[in-house]
């Protein structure tokens, strides 16, 4: 809450009395609620602790006892929070120029955990990995893929387990807006710079996808040495003599 006039100051629960409107006491200023239920709405409050209008109105003030606890869970909490800083500046100059397998199988767990439902789904089948559903603890049936990619990853070699972290990172830009299903893969995205680095033909790869696709809507045709379609041959039936 802050004051109408002059400079803004923000108010807390228990600094100030509810006034019913304006001009109820002299000290009642008029203030504009700035967080939850009514954000923005104007009210009046007092401010004075001896004020002969408002005073008859208490306000909560903890005891001593609670004053304590809450300081010492506030030093609790900034305790545990540098303790864990500590700990991961002292894991940061211990790491060695290579990765180690635990280190590199975190990282990439890691990763895939983070990338979302709808990427795991991508990267399933981007892997062709099986996917067996498993019940829930709340007895529904669904494809845990953490548990797939741990065990996956699990059996990679180094090499592959990096190749996994690019396609990782890449796997986002396989999305395509509803707004616009059609459009085309922007150049500043990661896909698309990655395929420039490896020399990756992306004008080459989409008429690729286009006459694949052309060619399935029109339904199973044969495919001669050359490429070309060949119209499916038709049968007719002998004549009886």
């Amino acid at each position: 809450m802050g004051e109408s006039r002059g400079a803004l100051r923000e108010f807390y629960d228990g600094q100030y009395r509810r006034a019913k409107g304006k001009g109820e006491c002299p000290n009642t200023k008029a203030a504009v609620l700035i967080d939850g239920k009514g954000a923005g709405s104007i009210f009046y409050l007092c401010q004075t602790e001896k004020c002969d209008v408002h005073n008859r109105v208490t306000r909560y003030q903890p005891t001593p006892q609670e004053q304590a606890q809450r300081k010492k869970e506030a030093l609790a909490e900034r305790v545990e929070k540098l303790s864990r800083v500590r700990v991961l500046e002292a894991i940061s100059k211990k790491l060695p120029e290579v990765l180690s397998r635990p280190d590199l199988e975190m990282v990439a767990l890691d990763y895939f955990r983070r990338l979302g439902h709808d990427n795991h789904r991508r990267l399933s089948k981007l892997y062709a990995w099986e996917e067996k559903k498993s019940k829930t603890s709340w007895g529904a049936e669904t494809v845990d893929y953490e548990k797939i990619a741990t065990g996956v990853v699990q059996k990679m070699t180094a090499a592959d387990v990096h190749r996994f972290l690019v396609v990782c990172a890449l796997v986002s830009d396989l999305y395509c807006p509803g707004y616009n299903p059609g459009q085309s893969l922007s150049k500043d995205s990661n896909l698309a710079r990655t395929a420039t680095h490896y020399k990756v033909d992306i004008a080459c790869a989409s008429a690729a996808a286009k006459t694949e696709l052309s060619e399935t809507a029109k339904g199973p045709h044969k495919v001669d040495s050359k490429g070309k379609r060949r119209a499916k041959p038709t049968t007719q039936k002998r004549k009886r003599r």
